[in-house]
Protein backbone atom coordinates (compact mmCIF):
# COMPACT_ATOMS: atom_id res chain seq x y z
CA UNK A 1 0.00 0.00 0.00
CA UNK A 2 2.82 2.43 0.90
CA UNK A 3 4.77 1.90 -2.41
CA UNK A 4 1.02 2.22 -4.16
CA UNK A 5 0.81 5.66 -2.40
CA UNK A 6 4.31 6.59 -3.39
CA UNK A 7 3.80 5.77 -7.04
CA UNK A 8 0.55 8.14 -7.41
CA UNK A 9 2.27 10.77 -5.59
CA UNK A 10 5.45 10.50 -7.93
CA UNK A 11 2.91 10.39 -11.02
CA UNK A 12 1.27 13.60 -9.76
CA UNK A 13 4.52 15.62 -9.14
CA UNK A 14 5.73 13.93 -13.17
CA UNK A 15 2.83 15.73 -14.31
CA UNK A 16 2.98 18.61 -12.68
CA UNK A 17 6.70 18.95 -13.99
CA UNK A 18 5.69 18.35 -17.44
CA UNK A 19 3.08 20.73 -17.53
CA UNK A 20 5.33 23.25 -16.48
CA UNK A 21 7.94 22.20 -19.10
CA UNK A 22 5.01 23.10 -21.40
CA UNK A 23 5.40 26.65 -20.23
CA UNK A 24 1.51 26.90 -19.56
CA UNK A 25 2.43 29.25 -16.35
CA UNK A 26 5.56 30.20 -14.17
CA UNK A 27 4.40 30.49 -10.97
CA UNK A 28 6.28 33.32 -8.98
CA UNK A 29 6.60 33.37 -5.44
CA UNK A 30 5.34 36.70 -4.59
CA UNK A 31 7.91 37.48 -2.13
CA UNK A 32 9.03 41.18 -3.43
CA UNK A 33 7.51 43.84 -5.64
CA UNK A 34 9.55 43.69 -8.92
CA UNK A 35 8.81 45.88 -11.59
CA UNK A 36 9.44 45.64 -15.48
CA UNK A 37 10.23 48.00 -18.30
CA UNK A 38 10.91 47.31 -21.94
CA UNK A 39 10.31 46.57 -25.00
CA UNK A 40 11.38 44.49 -28.51
CA UNK A 41 11.72 47.11 -31.46
CA UNK A 42 11.82 45.32 -34.55
CA UNK A 43 13.67 48.01 -36.92
CA UNK A 44 12.96 47.28 -40.99
CA UNK A 45 14.73 50.56 -41.71
CA UNK A 46 18.16 49.31 -40.96
CA UNK A 47 17.52 45.31 -40.77
CA UNK A 48 17.82 44.77 -37.15
CA UNK A 49 16.37 44.18 -34.14
CA UNK A 50 16.91 45.09 -30.11
CA UNK A 51 15.31 43.93 -26.70
CA UNK A 52 16.25 45.68 -23.62
CA UNK A 53 14.20 45.66 -20.53
CA UNK A 54 15.01 46.64 -16.90
CA UNK A 55 13.96 45.00 -13.99
CA UNK A 56 13.39 45.60 -10.64
CA UNK A 57 13.04 44.84 -7.05
CA UNK A 58 11.75 47.03 -4.42
CA UNK A 59 12.91 50.13 -6.76
CA UNK A 60 16.31 48.47 -6.91
CA UNK A 61 17.96 47.51 -10.21
CA UNK A 62 18.36 43.72 -10.52
CA UNK A 63 21.46 42.81 -12.32
CA UNK A 64 21.65 38.55 -11.55
CA UNK A 65 18.14 37.60 -12.95
CA UNK A 66 17.62 35.87 -15.83
CA UNK A 67 15.60 37.56 -18.38
CA UNK A 68 14.99 35.69 -21.34
CA UNK A 69 12.77 36.01 -25.41
CA UNK A 70 11.47 32.69 -25.83
CA UNK A 71 14.70 30.56 -25.06
CA UNK A 72 17.29 33.09 -25.86
CA UNK A 73 18.48 35.06 -22.80
CA UNK A 74 19.36 39.04 -22.46
CA UNK A 75 22.86 39.78 -21.27
CA UNK A 76 22.94 42.35 -18.64
CA UNK A 77 25.29 45.60 -18.55
CA UNK A 78 24.56 49.14 -16.64
CA UNK A 79 21.75 48.93 -15.72
CA UNK A 80 19.72 47.29 -19.01
CA UNK A 81 19.41 43.53 -19.99
CA UNK A 82 19.91 43.39 -23.75
CA UNK A 83 19.73 41.18 -26.86
CA UNK A 84 20.88 42.54 -29.88
CA UNK A 85 19.69 40.46 -33.42
CA UNK A 86 21.89 41.05 -36.84
CA UNK A 87 18.42 40.96 -38.87
CA UNK A 88 14.95 41.68 -38.70
CA UNK A 89 13.75 38.23 -40.07
CA UNK A 90 15.07 36.72 -37.08
CA UNK A 91 11.83 37.60 -35.42
CA UNK A 92 9.65 37.59 -37.45
CA UNK A 93 5.74 38.48 -36.45
CA UNK A 94 4.32 36.41 -34.03
CA UNK A 95 3.47 36.15 -30.45
CA UNK A 96 6.94 35.61 -27.97
CA UNK A 97 7.20 35.32 -24.03
CA UNK A 98 9.63 36.81 -22.01
CA UNK A 99 10.60 34.92 -18.57
CA UNK A 100 11.84 36.62 -15.84
CA UNK A 101 13.94 34.64 -12.94
CA UNK A 102 15.16 35.73 -9.96
CA UNK A 103 17.08 33.60 -7.96
CA UNK A 104 14.12 31.97 -5.69
CA UNK A 105 12.78 35.05 -5.21
CA UNK A 106 11.19 35.52 -8.65
CA UNK A 107 9.60 34.00 -11.45
CA UNK A 108 6.95 34.92 -14.22
CA UNK A 109 6.34 35.51 -17.75
CA UNK A 110 4.01 36.84 -20.31
CA UNK A 111 3.31 36.63 -23.57
CA UNK A 112 3.05 39.62 -26.21
CA UNK A 113 3.05 40.13 -29.94
CA UNK A 114 5.61 41.56 -32.70
CA UNK A 115 3.23 43.37 -34.85
CA UNK A 116 3.84 42.36 -38.91
CA UNK A 117 6.05 43.84 -41.13
CA UNK A 118 4.31 46.76 -42.91
CA UNK A 119 5.29 49.58 -44.78
CA UNK A 120 4.97 53.33 -46.14
CA UNK A 121 2.73 53.54 -49.42
CA UNK A 122 2.60 57.62 -50.15
CA UNK A 123 3.64 60.68 -49.04
CA UNK A 124 2.03 63.91 -50.50
CA UNK A 125 3.47 66.33 -51.64
CA UNK A 126 4.24 63.44 -53.94
CA UNK A 127 7.05 65.23 -55.19
CA UNK A 128 9.13 65.46 -51.66
CA UNK A 129 9.32 69.43 -51.66
CA UNK A 130 7.71 71.21 -49.02
CA UNK A 131 8.50 74.64 -49.90
CA UNK A 132 8.53 76.78 -46.71
CA UNK A 133 7.82 74.04 -44.47
CA UNK A 134 3.89 75.41 -45.07
CA UNK A 135 2.72 72.36 -46.45
CA UNK A 136 1.10 69.42 -44.06
CA UNK A 137 2.64 66.23 -45.11
CA UNK A 138 0.33 63.53 -45.64
CA UNK A 139 1.49 59.88 -45.28
CA UNK A 140 -0.31 56.98 -45.44
CA UNK A 141 0.75 53.69 -44.48
CA UNK A 142 -0.41 49.70 -44.97
CA UNK A 143 -1.98 48.25 -41.41
CA UNK A 144 -0.20 46.37 -39.21
CA UNK A 145 -1.71 42.96 -38.23
CA UNK A 146 -1.29 42.34 -34.52
CA UNK A 147 -0.26 45.71 -33.54
CA UNK A 148 -2.79 48.22 -31.48
CA UNK A 149 -1.88 51.65 -32.93
CA UNK A 150 0.65 53.40 -35.02
CA UNK A 151 3.11 56.29 -33.96
CA UNK A 152 5.19 58.58 -36.48
CA UNK A 153 9.07 60.28 -36.42
CA UNK A 154 10.23 62.67 -38.30
CA UNK A 155 14.13 63.50 -38.03
CA UNK A 156 16.35 65.43 -40.03
CA UNK A 157 18.25 63.20 -42.04
CA UNK A 158 21.56 63.87 -40.38
CA UNK A 159 19.91 63.31 -37.25
CA UNK A 160 18.48 59.58 -37.70
CA UNK A 161 19.77 57.40 -34.65
CA UNK A 162 21.37 60.57 -33.10
CA UNK A 163 18.07 63.06 -32.04
CA UNK A 164 14.65 62.74 -31.12
CA UNK A 165 13.30 64.76 -33.69
CA UNK A 166 9.25 65.12 -33.97
CA UNK A 167 6.97 62.41 -33.13
CA UNK A 168 3.38 61.49 -31.91
CA UNK A 169 0.88 59.35 -31.96
CA UNK A 170 -1.32 58.27 -35.09
CA UNK A 171 -5.02 58.72 -34.76
CA UNK A 172 -6.73 55.24 -33.15
CA UNK A 173 -7.53 52.98 -36.15
CA UNK A 174 -6.43 55.39 -39.17
CA UNK A 175 -3.28 54.19 -41.29
CA UNK A 176 -2.54 57.84 -42.56
CA UNK A 177 -1.59 60.71 -40.60
CA UNK A 178 -0.97 64.45 -41.50
CA UNK A 179 2.36 65.65 -40.14
CA UNK A 180 2.22 68.97 -38.38
CA UNK A 181 4.14 71.79 -39.68
CA UNK A 182 5.75 72.27 -36.19
CA UNK A 183 7.39 68.97 -37.30
CA UNK A 184 9.65 71.07 -39.45
CA UNK A 185 10.63 73.45 -37.14
CA UNK A 186 12.57 73.64 -33.69
CA UNK A 187 11.06 76.15 -31.35
CA UNK A 188 9.17 77.82 -33.99
CA UNK A 189 11.71 78.53 -36.62
CA UNK A 190 11.44 76.99 -39.70
CA UNK A 191 14.73 74.14 -40.53
CA UNK A 192 15.24 73.59 -44.20
CA UNK A 193 17.08 70.37 -45.32
CA UNK A 194 15.88 66.38 -45.78
CA UNK A 195 13.78 64.84 -43.28
CA UNK A 196 13.01 61.11 -42.73
CA UNK A 197 9.73 60.12 -42.15
CA UNK A 198 8.88 56.84 -40.06
CA UNK A 199 5.95 55.08 -38.81
CA UNK A 200 6.40 53.04 -35.88
CA UNK A 201 3.24 49.86 -35.74
CA UNK A 202 3.45 48.87 -31.73
CA UNK A 203 1.61 46.31 -29.04
CA UNK A 204 1.24 46.79 -25.51
CA UNK A 205 2.81 49.41 -23.91
CA UNK A 206 6.66 49.54 -25.05
CA UNK A 207 9.36 51.66 -23.37
CA UNK A 208 12.19 51.69 -26.10
CA UNK A 209 15.51 51.19 -25.06
CA UNK A 210 17.20 52.18 -28.41
CA UNK A 211 17.01 51.39 -32.47
CA UNK A 212 14.84 53.71 -33.21
CA UNK A 213 15.70 56.53 -35.95
CA UNK A 214 13.73 59.44 -33.96
CA UNK A 215 12.01 59.38 -30.15
CA UNK A 216 8.58 57.37 -29.24
CA UNK A 217 6.08 59.21 -27.63
CA UNK A 218 5.35 58.60 -24.16
CA UNK A 219 1.77 58.28 -23.01
CA UNK A 220 0.95 54.58 -22.90
CA UNK A 221 -0.72 52.67 -19.37
CA UNK A 222 1.77 50.22 -17.65
CA UNK A 223 0.05 46.92 -19.27
CA UNK A 224 1.50 44.92 -16.62
CA UNK A 225 -0.44 44.22 -13.16
CA UNK A 226 -0.13 40.92 -11.74
CA UNK A 227 0.33 40.53 -7.54
CA UNK A 228 3.90 41.71 -7.11
CA UNK A 229 4.92 42.24 -10.73
CA UNK A 230 4.07 45.52 -12.53
CA UNK A 231 5.59 47.34 -15.06
CA UNK A 232 5.01 47.97 -19.13
CA UNK A 233 6.09 45.79 -21.78
CA UNK A 234 5.71 45.51 -25.58
CA UNK A 235 6.93 45.62 -29.31
CA UNK A 236 7.83 48.62 -31.79
CA UNK A 237 8.38 47.42 -35.55
CA UNK A 238 9.66 50.39 -37.56
CA UNK A 239 8.30 51.10 -41.17
CA UNK A 240 11.10 51.45 -43.80
CA UNK A 241 11.51 55.53 -44.28
CA UNK A 242 10.09 57.89 -46.65
CA UNK A 243 11.91 61.80 -47.18
CA UNK A 244 11.25 64.90 -47.53
CA UNK A 245 12.58 68.30 -48.60
CA UNK A 246 11.90 71.05 -46.90
CA UNK A 247 13.16 74.54 -48.78
CA UNK A 248 13.18 78.20 -47.86
CA UNK A 249 11.19 79.21 -51.43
Amino acid sequence: MRNLIFFIIAAVLLAVIILTGCDTRIVRSGLFDYTLVGSVVKNIDNDSILASAVLTKEDSVRAGAVVRINNDTLKYSGGVYTKSYVSDSLLPTGNYRVRLLDSTYFQDSLIFTIPADFSITSVFPTNRLNTGGSVPVRVDFLSSGGSNGYAYGVVLRDSAYLADGYFGFVDAGATLVTLPIDAFRRSGQLVTGWYYIYIYAYYGSPIPGGNLPTGFPAGLAPNIARNKFTGSWGAIVVAGRDSMQVTLQ
